[in-house]
């Protein structure tokens, strides 16, 4: 049903924004994550890696935005035979859930990730070299364990 997948993506996407409305930096750009560096966020996973965690045929693509405009810091991975789906979100600078002090950073802390890392039940999340990455599980199987070494491969492939 990537549908429903769709429509929880789109809503994460919602909640992230409103989130983050008001946090430092003078534009909008700034406010989202984008910054300055440019970064196919699909491009540090290819399908057909996802498909060894997710199953069956993949399709990567960036998530709608709240505006129905692809958002540019996403990349929604999906199976095609299962429910199983995988959301990546990369942030070029610190964002409102990677401060220590945040009470949206939530879980356990991680060692051997990136700068800083922390994980709960469906999400790892890293910072490295000024990039806020989170893994996180939107529907199906995939494991705790598999969406660790999906981000173990998007820290490796960060510029």
């Amino acid at each position: 049903m990537p549908g429903l997948s769709a429509v929880i993506v789109g809503l994460v996407i919602a909640l992230i924004t409103a989130s983050c409305g008001g946090g430092g930096g003078d534009s909008d750009d700034d406010v989202l994550g984008l910054g300055d560096r440019d970064l196919d966020r699909c491009s540090l996973v290819t399908i057909e890696e996802a498909a060894q965690w997710l199953g069956g045929t993949v399709s990567a693509a960036p998530a709608d935005g709240i505006d129905g405009q692809p958002d540019p810091v996403t990349c929604l991975y999906e199976a095609d035979e299962s429910f199983n789906s995988v959301f990546v979100q990369v942030y070029d600078g610190e964002v409102f859930f990677a401060d220590s002090d945040s009470a949206a950073r939530t879980g356990e802390t991680l060692e051997g990730l990136g700068d800083d890392a922390w994980t709960k039940e469906g999400d790892v999340n890293f910072l490295q070299d000024d990039w806020t990455t989170s893994v996180s599980r939107i529907s199906g199987t995939v494991s705790n364990a598999d969406l660790l070494e999906m981000a173990q491969l998007i820290s490796s492939r960060l510029p």
